[in-house]
């Protein structure tokens, strides 16, 4: 279950898993693509490399934090924890940056995905949460024009493959 505590109130959302209403299932030109089943939980099936599964939000708003528990089944380890992850959460901040035709023709294709998924305001931020199997910490930052990236590890993998991610989140709107 997903669950964001608002900045301001400090009220619960509660993500409702019953409908696929806001979730959207984007896969890359050249990646297989992942079965995607959505319940009373959302269950990922990958096979290699995954493809993002987005959950669109109704509003433009600020949250505090976020928690999310998970169980991961591996069937073949990664090669490298340095290049990918069992799960990565991303959050996508509004910002004011909005590229023109020509930039998003070189823009990485999940970026271009990003900005699709709502034309009405730009992005400043993409934070990324990742879950390891191991003791490997990522924390690093880059930049891809306007647009600040951050990844950072914040879970392991217990001996069942479960997992709880729970992280602050920054002070703008997602």
């Amino acid at each position: 279950m997903n669950i964001f505590k608002r900045l301001h109130l400090l009220s619960v959302v509660i993500i409702p898993f019953q409908t696929p209403d806001g979730f959207l299932d984007l896969h890359y030109r050249k990646l297989k693509p992942n079965k995607v089943t959505l319940n009373n939980k959302v269950t990922l099936s990958v096979d290699n490399s995954a493809s993002p599964l987005f959950y669109k939000l109704k509003d433009i708003t600020s949250y505090k934090a976020i928690k999310i528990r998970g169980k991961i089944q591996i069937k073949k380890p990664l090669m490298s924890e340095k290049d990918d992850s069992y799960f990565q959460l991303g959050v996508v901040y509004k910002g004011s940056y909005r590229p023109n035709f020509i930039v998003r023709s070189i823009l990485p294709e999940w970026l271009v995905k990003i900005l699709n998924i709502n034309k009405k305001y730009g992005v400043g931020y993409v934070d990324f949460f990742h879950v390891t199997n191991s003791n490997f910490d990522l924390n690093k930052k880059d930049t891809i024009r306007d647009i600040h990236l951050s990844f950072k590890t914040v879970a392991s993998l217990d001996k069942k493959g479960e997992f709880v991610l729970e992280t602050a989140l920054r002070d703008k709107e997602i």
